[in-house]
């Protein structure tokens, strides 16, 4: 059995996409990355006998805003390897073979659950946290609004919502594949009135529920502002990840090679082309 570390190369995307398929199963993220985002030289790969069983992307996510700085960074998305070959420390092959070549600073594994421990031992830590919440809509009469609004109005909203934060400021390249994937799901990019308070979410239909994996509302009810992105999209149940607030349950996004810098907000890493 020969095996091979490298980075990809032209004609290597039918294998790439074929091992998506297996760990994923996600046609619909997998189009959109592959259209808007993935270039040759961004994928790390392990190959075995001339197949790619195991592979991470590295993507410039744009900047981490925090303490009045701004560094560049670059997160390793979409690592996975093929259910037959799992279990015999690929992906940590792949996994070094990607932030070896970014070097430490700055280098985000956007994930939770099982991936946490797994990062830790290559030197990642947990940074970014959000509160995340299953709801029922109730009912009960709200006063607001939502627009879609484009990929640019998006990020500028965003950024003013977020200014008091630590938080990624996205890439429009990454924002755009967002926007794509979330279209593909009738979804995309809003403006939200809620209660008279200005808010900004990135919302998709799945299986007749609102998935609403970045909800920004400065202050008063996220419920509300929920509630009405949910009721855009016709659905009478949703989930939203969102911001914690001081003394909220925080369910691990994100983890990061390195220290962010010391505040009394929770980090915001948001979207994770999910």
């Amino acid at each position: 059995m020969s095996e091979e570390l490298r980075f990809s190369v032209p004609g290597d995307e039918p294998g790439l996409k074929e091992l998506w398929k297996s760990v994923y199963n996600d046609d619909t993220r997998m189009d959109g990355f592959f259209e808007a985002v993935y270039t040759p030289g961004m994928a790390a790969l392990c190959l075995r006998d001339g197949e790619i069983v195991s592979a991470a992307y590295v993507l410039r996510v744009g900047d981490l805003v925090a303490d009045g700085r701004w560094t560049p960074c670059r997160a390793v998305y979409a690592l996975g390897t093929r259910p037959d070959c799992r279990r015999q420390g690929l992906a940590g092959r792949v996994l070094g073979l990607a932030t070896q070549a970014l070097g430490s600073a700055g280098v985000i594994v956007p994930g939770s659950g099982d991936l946490i421990p797994f990062c830790r031992k290559y030197g990642f830590e947990p940074a970014f946290s959000a509160a995340v919440q299953d709801c029922t809509d109730v009912g009960i009469p709200l006063n607001g609004s939502v627009t879609r609004v484009t990929v640019r109005g998006y990020a500028a909203l965003r950024e003013e919502l977020l200014h008091q934060t630590p938080h990624i400021d996205f890439d429009l390249k990454l924002l755009s594949c967002q926007e794509e994937i979330l279209r593909r799901e009738n979804g995309g990019f809003y403006y939200v009135v809620a209660e008279g308070q200005r808010c900004c979410a990135a919302a998709s239909l799945r299986e007749g529920r609102a998935y609403i994996p970045e909800l920004i509302v400065p202050s008063g009810s996220r419920y509300n502002a929920a509630a009405l992105v949910a009721r855009a999209l016709r659905s009478g149940s949703f989930t939203y990840r969102t911001p914690a607030r001081p003394g909220e349950e925080l369910a691990p996004c994100a983890l990061l090679a390195g220290q962010l810098p010391r505040s009394p907000a929770a980090p915001w890493y948001g979207l994770c082309l999910d």
